[in-house]
């Protein structure tokens, strides 16, 4: 049992959905993280906006926690690892990729991984542009990739909407969660990044849904009137 993580049964597979925003497969010793956005704190930086630098060390933090407490095999990013164009940040990256030679990383290819090939397999990084491990298949936008998987048995899992879930109080008040969302075929992982930002999904009534407040993780009604 993983401290106030999750446990779903997904496919067949047990998964821990981790309130640090990342899912780990207890079967193939495989963390799955979505949406780091490495290096967007710097883009911003060089286009004049004061983002604190610390926003990429918090996540090096919370990345370096998980992997002391599950000594994952293996890291598997659903895409947009890094952000923009090699700055700073991206050296960051590097020497933390050194410093974990044993664990075996790989890249779904993002819209926002536009390094070349050379950049991640310099780094000991595999790249796909998509991912199939059954009975998942790793994609970035699942929404995209539905069309060409959809004769697929496989189930489908990415990120890159930052999904958050907004629930209603009494009177007018509100609040808005990032949240794993999990439908008939497909799922979807919140951003891992501190710096990235959701957008509020609206899953079909019924679907599974979790949202992750402060340091836990909490099962979310999708009814309509919720």
């Amino acid at each position: 049992m993983i401290p106030k993580a999750k446990s779903i049964n997904l496919n067949h597979q047990r998964l821990w959905l981790l309130p640090q925003k990342a899912i780990y497969w207890q079967k193939k010793k495989t963390l799955l993280i979505a949406d780091l956005h490495i290096g967007k704190s710097g883009y911003f930086r060089s286009n004049g906006i004061p983002v604190p630098q610390q926003v990429n060390t918090e996540n090096f933090k919370i990345l370096n926690a998980l992997i002391r407490q599950l000594t994952p095999e293996q890291i598997i990013f659903l895409g947009d690892l890094f952000h923009s164009h090699i700055n700073e940040e991206w050296n960051q990256f590097r020497a933390w990729r050194s410093r974990h030679p044993g664990i075996e990383v790989t890249l779904i290819i993002g819209n926002h991984d536009i390094l070349p090939r050379k950049e991640y397999h310099a780094s000991h990084i595999s790249v796909f542009k998509r991912l199939k491990m059954d009975p998942f298949y790793f994609v970035h936008d699942v929404e995209s990739a539905q069309e060409s998987l959809q004769k697929s048995s496989l189930y489908l899992l990415g990120g890159h909407i930052h999904p958050a879930l907004q629930l209603k109080g009494k009177g007018r008040q509100s609040m808005k969660f990032p949240c794993f969302y999990f439908g008939d075929n497909h799922g979807v992982l919140p951003a891992f990044g501190e710096f990235t930002g959701t957008a509020v999904i609206q899953p079909p009534e019924n679907e599974r849904a979790y949202i992750v407040v402060d340091d836990h993780i909490m099962a979310a009604s999708t009814h309509k009137d919720q």
